[in-house]
This record gives C-alpha cells, sequence and structure tokens, in this order.
C-alpha cells in the first residue's frame, strides 16, 4: 500500500552536534556587525482591534495575523510554498485520503508549561469542531471529519467522513493552531484575552484600544526549517491599535512604530523618502465588495441586484479611493488564489448605466421626484453597513455619489469591526462593505455555503442548494482539473446571482525601518519574523 510521507529529518540540514557548536558559538561571543543581536522590541501599526484573539472563535483577519506569532500549526508552509513540517514531524496519508496519521514534534510545551501531546491536539480540534464552539472558520477549515484519535503519546490519526481537498492546506492556516487544553479549561471565556500556544512569542498583554504586546517563548526550538533553530530574536512584538492612516504613518515617521502596511495615500511619498524598505504584493483575498442581504428588501431581488454591479464604475472607485494600487475586482477570487477564473473579467457585468435603468426598471424602480427612483410611492433607499477604514470610507463615499447620479439613496452607517460582524451574521443589514484575506479557494465554503448562514461569514444570507452542491464537490473531489472547472462554475453562478459588486483588490505596501533586517515576506501574504533582528 502507497502512502504519501513528510518528514523533518528530510527537510533540515545538519546533525545534533553543528547546532550545539553553533549554539555555543552564539552564546560565547559577541553578535559581529550585521549579524542577529537578540533582544528589542518591534512595533507594529495595526488599523483594528481583535474581536478576540482565541483562533477558534475569531472572524477577523486581524486575529488571524497575530496568531502566526503565538501558535504553531500541524503543517506549514515554506518561503517557496511547499508543504513542510511543523507541530508535525511526519504525517502520511492513506490511498483512499480519508485517514491520517501525524507524528508531533518532540520536546513541545504549550505557553502555559503544559506538554504538546496527541491528546491535546485532538481536543484542540474537538474543540474547533464543537457546534457550542460556534466557530466561524476554525470548525469550517477541519471539514468532514469523523473522528480524532490518539494512538500513542505522539501519534494522533484523523479520519475524514470523505476525501477533502483543502485539508492539508488549511491545517497551514493560523486559525488551525493548537491551543493549550488546560489553559481553555482554566480561563473559559477568557481565553480570548489569554491565549496559549506553542509559538514563537507568549501573549503578555492586551490593553483594549492601545496594544497587544507579545513576549518572546525563550523555550522555542520546534520551529520550521526555513527558519534558524533556537528562541526568537526579538524580544517583544507589539502590535499598535492606531484606527487612522493617517495617525499610523505619523508614528512611523517618527520612529515610533517600525512595521507598518504603508495606506495608499502616503506609499509613493515614503517610496521617495528612500529611508525605508519595501515589500509589495498582492492581496490573497478580494479587498472590497459589496454584499447584499438577499433576505432583505430591496435586495431581495436579483434584478435589483444586477442593476447595482452596473450601475457602479470601478475603474474610479479604485483610482481615488485606492491611488490606482491594486486590481479592480471581478468575482469572489482574487487573481492571487489558485482557483481564479481569468475569463471573469469578461463574463462579470461590466459599467453600463443604461443596462442598470433597465433592469431597476423591470423590477418596478421608476423615476421620480428629483429623478429619485420610486416604488409603490417608496424611494430607493437603503443603509450601507461598513467598518471605520479610511479606503472603505472613501469607497463608500464614491459609491454614495455613484448610486445617487442613478437615483438611488444610500446612507452610510459605520460600527466597529467586531459589532459589524456580529450585525451582518444576524442579518441586520441591508448591504454592507467587507473585505477578506484567505490562502485558498475554499473560501467559497465559508462565504456562500448556507451552513454557514447566522454563525459564519454568509453574510447574504442566500440559500442555494445547487450552489452547496457545487461547493462541498469542489472540497472533496481530488481531481485538480475538476476543482478548478467546479472553481470556474461557482464564481460564474455567485455572478449571476449578483450575491456581490467586486470592487477592488489592494496590492500591500509593508513598509519597515531601517533597523528592521532579516524580515521575510512569505507567499501567503505576511511578514515571517522568527529570523528578525534590529541593527542599532
Amino acid at each position: 500500500m502507497r502512502m504519501a510521507f513528510w518528514s523533518r529529518t528530510a527537510l533540515r540540514m545538519g546533525g545534533i552536534g553543528l547546532a550545539l557548536a553553533l549554539a555555543l558559538v552564539a552564546v560565547s561571543a559577541p553578535p559581529a556587525p550585521g549579524q542577529p543581536r537578540p533582544g528589542g522590541e518591534l512595533v507594529v501599526a495595526i488599523g483594528q482591534e481583535p474581536d478576540t484573539l482565541d483562533p477558534q472563535k475569531t472572524s477577523t483577519a486581524v486575529t488571524g495575523l497575530i496568531s502566526r506569532y503565538l501558535g504553531d500549526t500541524l503543517v506549514t508552509k515554506d518561503l517557496k510554498g511547499n508543504y513542510v513540517p511543523a507541530l508535525a514531524r511526519s504525517w502520511k496519508i492513506s490511498p483512499d485520503g480519508l485517514t491520517w496519521t501525524f507524528e508531533l514534534t518532540d520536546g513541545v510545551r504549550f505557553h502555559d508549561g503544559t506538554v504538546l501531546t496527541a491528546d491535546a491536539v485532538k481536543a484542540s480540534i474537538d474543540r474547533a469542531l464543537a457546534p457550542e464552539t460556534r466557530s466561524p472558520i476554525a470548525g469550517a477549515l477541519f471539514g468532514p471529519v469523523e473522528s480524532v484519535r490518539a494512538t500513542g503519546p505522539r501519534t494522533l490519526v484523523v479520519k475524514l467522513k470523505q476525501p477533502f481537498a483543502p485539508f492539508l492546506d488549511n491545517l497551514t492556516d493560523p486559525r488551525a493552531m493548537a491551543v493549550s487544553p488546560a489553559a481553555v479549561q482554566r480561563l473559559g471565556a477568557g481565553f480570548g484575552r489569554q491565549p496559549a500556544g506553542t509559538g514563537p512569542w507568549r501573549f503578555a498583554e492586551w490593553r483594549s484600544a492601545d496594544r497587544i504586546i507579545l513576549a518572546r517563548n525563550p523555550d522555542y526550538r520546534w520551529g520550521p526549517g526555513h527558519v534558524h533553530d533556537g528562541p526568537v530574536y526579538l524580544e517583544r512584538v507589539i502590535f499598535r491599535i492606531i484606527p487612522e492612516d493617517a495617525a499610523q504613518v505619523v508614528a512611523f515617521e517618527r520612529g515610533e512604530v517600525l512595521m507598518l502596511t504603508a495606506p495608499v495615500t502616503d506609499v509613493k511619498r515614503l517610496e521617495q523618502m528612500k529611508r525605508f524598505t519595501f515589500f509589495r504584493f498582492l492581496r490573497k483575498g478580494v479587498g472590497l465588495f459589496m454584499e447584499f442581504n438577499t433576505r432583505r428588501e430591496p435586495f431581495a431581488d436579483v434584478r435589483v441586484r444586477r442593476g447595482l454591479n452596473h450601475a457602479l464604475e470601478k475603474r474610479s472607485i479604485l483610482e481615488i479611493a485606492l491611488a490606482g494600487l491594486g486590481e479592480v475586482a471581478h468575482g469572489p477570487l482574487p487573481p492571487s488564489i489558485w482557483g481564479y477564473w481569468e475569463g471573469i473579467k469578461d463574463y462579470t457585468p461590466a459599467y453600463s448605466p443604461a443596462r442598470a435603468r433597465q433592469l431597476l426598471a423591470e423590477a418596478g424602480w421608476t423615476p421620480g421626484a428629483g429623478g429619485v427612483l420610486h416604488r409603490d410611492g417608496r424611494p430607493f433607499r437603503f443603509t450601507l453597513y461598513l467598518a471605520p477604514i479610511d479606503t472603505w470610507r472613501r469607497s463608500a463615499q464614491i459609491v454614495q455619489s455613484q448610486l445617487r447620479a442613478h437615483g438611488i439613496q444610500m446612507e452610510i452607517q459605520t460600527f466597529e469591526f467586531g459589532t459589524l460582524l456580529a450585525k451582518l451574521r444576524a442579518g441586520e443589514q441591508q448591504a454592507n462593505f467587507m473585505g477578506y484575506t484567505y490562502t485558498s479557494p475554499d473560501i467559497v465554503y465559508l462565504w456562500f455555503h448556507s451552513s454557514n448562514i447566522g454563525t459564519g461569514l454568509a453574510h447574504s444570507h442566500f440559500k442555494d442548494e445547487r450552489l452547496d452542491q457545487m461547493i462541498v464537490e469542489s472540497r472533496t473531489s481530488t481531481d485538480p482539473r475538476r476543482r478548478l472547472a467546479l472553481y470556474q462554475d461557482i464564481q460564474k453562478y455567485i455572478v449571476d446571482r449578483a450575491l456581490w459588486v467586486p470592487l477592488w483588490t489592494n496590492y500591500n505596501y509593508i513598509a519597515l525601518q531601517p533597523a528592521v533586517k532579516g524580515a521575510k515576506v512569505h507567499p501567503d501574504g505576511f511578514v515571517v519574523l522568527n529570523d528578525t533582528y534590529l541593527q542599532p
């Protein structure tokens, strides 16, 4: 019987003696100029406060980002995107793809001092899948898991109900990290404010509306093969919560912030200063889309949703709101994610005021006094919900102006991100702005499968048996060509039902102060900090 097999030993270089010798050198001699220096703190600006730091209960991208430094997953990816060992030093897969056996890395401890065992990983997966956890993302990552068994102290066997193509990739998501069962039990609901993983930094402090502080884990010696052995260099990583773009830039230019996702309005100016290092990459996800609640008027009518798709001129939104530093979005997947269908550019509704007027008229909306559209004596008026993100605000103002020209009155209401998500899950909105960051096309399950209505990210509240079937098949098919064909059909189907108006996908510009050395960009769209140090 032939099985897939992966081993940490085959992917790491050097023996125990060499590692020990290098460790002794590092201890006995001061670092040479340009060499890593332990210590210091890296201050990173973030624009929103997490809803929670519990990776199994979060629905925000910012928690996923922070979790990458707090925890480890069974499997990870190297800097070329290859799957490599992490908490699992090896794994094998049965020929039918249903049984996955993981051999865990020795000597791993959670931040609370408890040992990582197969039982602990089992408890972590069971918690993600438990209905009472109400996990909006993490539960979906494990898909059709039928059972999880610890067959030895460091041997974990996961049985799937059916083949699950995204499983290996999903295991690399930070929200699939192992969490300490002891800490979960001890802290209860408070775990989200004091998480305990196995990562290179430990949780230290959370000052609401101000900062989240992570402290170096001195015991960390189980990093993946693409980073150095042993504890990280940075003593602390501080995530400063600065909602306003302008305030972030001021703090960065003053040197108070060392790593910044540069606002699009400041990218060119900061680049021209020639003081900072920049990483640039297309976002792994659609940066902004208008999403319709299909259970609330006026967007229960697909003709209205299609009309708005024709009414908005996306290029000007991109140029004004994003200074052109991105790409027009056409569907639910961006070009940066495998599964994106190139033909969606021509398939998606084109800007056409005439076609927009025709569809809205078919739905009963006709011009009245002042050109405002009316139906049954009521004006076409709706409220757009969004978070206080500068690029979203600017985009909303442009959309508002464009729709006004079509006789549609759009009001704008802003909520803190966690509150916004709760309102969307409850279905309070008529329409909303949203964006996502994700690494695989399985995002369509989270956003469009009807099982996620009310608990996950299916904010359009759209229930469609055919769409559910296609999404399930895209997850269970093991033929890459078939999966690509399914994702093409899914993208077309979603566009046909006009659940969104996709607006733009931005380029991320990560700016670093000159003192920051050794940072690397991961192909999944984040900065690897394990080898990062500060040079005076």
